[in-house]
């Protein structure tokens, strides 16, 4: 029995997108070529088939699939089926899969049965198309896929199917026509795009309909009869969302996330945080909470220092559970030396320049660089190098400014602005004040540095410190003279986030925005919510546990500093 296994790979000019996925996808098959071409070849000679790969011979593939992405997609299918005319079974894998096994797939699945394919229909967000909002779905989400297929069907419900790894007998494979009938699915598509306003169901969804393998190929499947079996997790286990990786039970992975140094381990990574107790005559001032008396800044440095063993311990522990070095900095002379730069700060916010300081000094000794504030803990053990895209982005909590409430359109916005540096407002504000001094227009995020990731190569592009004296210069004076109003300019400051939000913008920082699983916040509740045993505290308690679990949160980070809700006492 003649069997393959294939894969194809074309240079492609993708477009640009926002958050650079496009580009980080290219870096990372790159990087990691030989190992991944390596791995595919070992398997298949290990069980005695051949491997063939297909490297930019798309060229004369002649079919308009509108996104060159997509034209890639359906040519794999054109490859299989010429394939099945010359072998009895064939699998195809996509250049991102890693095989971790000896056993042989081909005697392992009954190919007699069908077509065995994953498939990922629990990610769709909403099978009705009228609840979704664009925003929720990109081009590429299982989301998207359902409902392309589910119009293609009619309205009929349908699996959701991933065509990174497929295996079939060659019978099957010639009945799929998966090419003649793909010109029949795209011209459909092209209708219902085009009828979409005429219809009762009206979905801006609709208008970013496109041909894609995988909607197109579940619509085959299903409106053709042909036979498929849903592939085990062992057998295509998708690496993309948190969790922890058992490699015992995984015998393909196909990384979607691309994040190959999960299988190889062979990055350097290292996680540090800082505690420095400021001395009470040094502590700013920053606006408090209107039912606690004690001083914001003076009620941080206490809970602090209760917590602050367990604290430490919690990060050593996930440290060490991840193979990465620990590094826990305090009030040192390397400290002294940094602070002495910036005479005219106060130690608070030396101390949040000096943490980013850290992360561009360590990414020269390792890989990847994990920074946490010495309010974060860890719930799990889930690797976050495994995950985050820390090689070519800044992995860092950011928002758009209207869901930090900035509406500068609103009537009465300036007139209410009543905000202290602190404020995420103010940073915006104080962020575009500085961009608007290098004629950089257009909105910005607002940050959150208490969780970030970077590499040598997102420090450089950063490029933070080369001329921080002359941003701390413009940030003085912009305090005292600027074109804003007088109650947003009392509010700027001198905030790692601003230099963070300014730098990011104006040196175009790739940048992947951590979602809640990786920076869970706690923000603060009523004061009665920090004594211990009281219906408050549990109610606390009890938020704190539904919220991790909803989000999947590996991190959170105490921004309420209630940490007894977590160590529990």
């Amino acid at each position: 029995m003649r069997r393959v296994i294939f894969s194809i790979y074309d240079d492609i000019e993708h477009i640009q997108d926002r958050w650079h996925t496009n580009s980080y996808q290219v870096h990372q098959i790159q990087n990691y070529w030989d190992l991944l071409m390596a791995n595919k070849k070992e398997y298949a000679e290990s069980i005695g088939v051949e491997f063939k790969f297909y490297h930019n011979t798309m060229k004369d593939f002649e079919i308009n699939a509108g996104f060159e992405f997509a034209r890639v997609n359906l040519y794999k299918h054109h490859i299989m089926a010429e394939l099945a005319e010359e072998y009895d079974e064939v699998m195809y894998v996509d250049v991102d899969v890693v095989f971790n096994t000896k056993e042989n797939i081909f005697e392992e699945l009954d190919l007699s049965k069908g077509i065995h394919i994953k498939e990922q229909t629990s990610s769709v967000l909403d099978k009705n198309i009228q609840k979704l909002l664009l925003k929720e779905v990109g081009q590429r989400s299982p989301t998207i896929k359902y409902h392309i297929t589910k119009d293609l069907l009619n309205g009929a419900d349908n699996h959701v199917m991933n065509t990174g790894i497929m295996i079939a007998n060659s019978e099957t494979i010639r009945s799929i026509r998966y090419y003649d009938r793909t010109f029949e699915a795209s011209e459909k598509i092209r209708t219902i795009k085009e009828n979409n306003y005429k219809r009762d169901d009206f979905s801006l969804l609709r208008d970013y309909y496109y041909p894609n393998n995988e909607s197109i190929f579940s619509y085959i499947l299903e409106n053709h009869n042909i036979p498929y079996v849903l592939m085990d997790e062992e057998w295509h286990t998708i690496i993309q969302d948190p969790r922890e990786i058992d490699w015992d039970k995984i015998k393909i992975a196909h990384f979607i996330n691309k994040k190959f140094n999960a299988y190889w381990k062979n990055t350097q990574n290292c996680i540090y945080s800082i505690y420095i107790e400021i001395p009470d005559d040094k502590l700013d001032n920053p606006r408090g909470h209107s039912d606690d008396p004690v001083n914001k800044s003076l009620r941080t440095k206490q809970r602090l220092m209760k917590y602050k063993d367990r604290l430490i311990q919690n990060h050593k522990d996930y440290a060490k559970a991840v193979g990465a070095k620990y590094i826990n900095f305090g009030y040192d002379d390397q400290y002294k030396e940094f602070a002495q730069r910036f005479p005219d700060l106060s130690e608070y916010d030396i101390i949040n320049l000096y943490k980013v300081w850290l992360l561009d000094q360590l990414t020269y000794d390792y890989d990847l660089v994990l920074y946490i504030d010495y309010d974060v803990v860890f719930h799990n053990y889930i690797n976050a190098f495994d995950f985050l895209s820390a090689e070519m982005k800044l992995c860092c909590d950011a928002v758009e400014p209207i869901d930090a409430k900035v509406f500068p359109n609103q009537a009465g916005y300036f007139e209410h602005y009543n905000k202290d540096f602190r404020n995420p407002q103010a940073k915006y504000w104080n962020a575009h004040a500085l961009l608007q001094e290098d004629d950089i227009d257009g909105d910005h995020f607002i940050f959150n540095t208490g969780v970030m990731m970077a590499s040598r190569q997102v420090m450089e592009k950063l490029d933070y410190f080369s001329d921080i004296k002359k941003v701390i210069e413009t940030m003085k004076e912009l305090k005292e003279f600027s074109m804003y109003p007088e109650k947003v300019q009392n509010s700027f400051g001198y905030d790692n986030e601003t230099i963070m939000s300014y730098k990011v913008k104006k040196n175009q920082v790739p940048l992947q925005r951590l979602p809640r699983a990786w920076h869970n916040k706690h923000d603060r509740h009523d004061i009665k919510s920090y004594d211990i045993g009281s219906t408050a505290w549990k109610s606390a308690k009890t938020g704190l546990k539904s919220d991790c679990k909803e989000h999947n949160a590996v991190m959170t980070h105490f921004i309420s500093k209630n940490f007894s809700l977590f160590f529990g006492e």
